[in-house]
């Protein structure tokens, strides 16, 4: 029985990286507008590879300078040109360092959904 469930746990994690591979190499960024809030001061998030999440109550606002949605791509850049991993390595640790409006990744966003 054990045995069982540990292969059918292996078999999850594969799938999972399968899933992840095949939307890594999916290169535009997808916008996922939800009902829910998302918690705590957050109105949108970026979780590469699976897209941008934002609230649906933002979905209206014009893709403008200075707007959410182009503050959300700048980070599906960042990802794109670091990869998944580093991505993911180098937003956590300026998280630790600079906590979550802070960081060199969060001011080049702030900068670039700017122009």
């Amino acid at each position: 029985m054990k045995s069982l469930v540990l292969m059918s746990f292996k078999k999850l994690i594969l799938a999972f990286l399968i899933i992840i591979i095949l939307l890594n190499l999916y290169d535009e960024e997808r916008v996922l507008y939800t009902p829910i809030q998302i918690p705590g001061s957050l109105m949108a998030m970026t979780i590469p590879p699976f897209g941008i999440i934002i609230e649906e109550q933002y979905e209206n606002q014009p893709d403008k300078p200075g707007s959410l949605i182009r503050h959300e791509k700048a980070h599906w850049a960042q990802y794109k040109k670091m990869g998944l991993l580093k991505f993911y390595y180098n937003y956590f640790i300026e998280f630790i360092k600079y906590g979550r409006k802070k960081g060199p990744m969060e001011d080049e966003a702030r900068r670039l959904s700017n122009k």
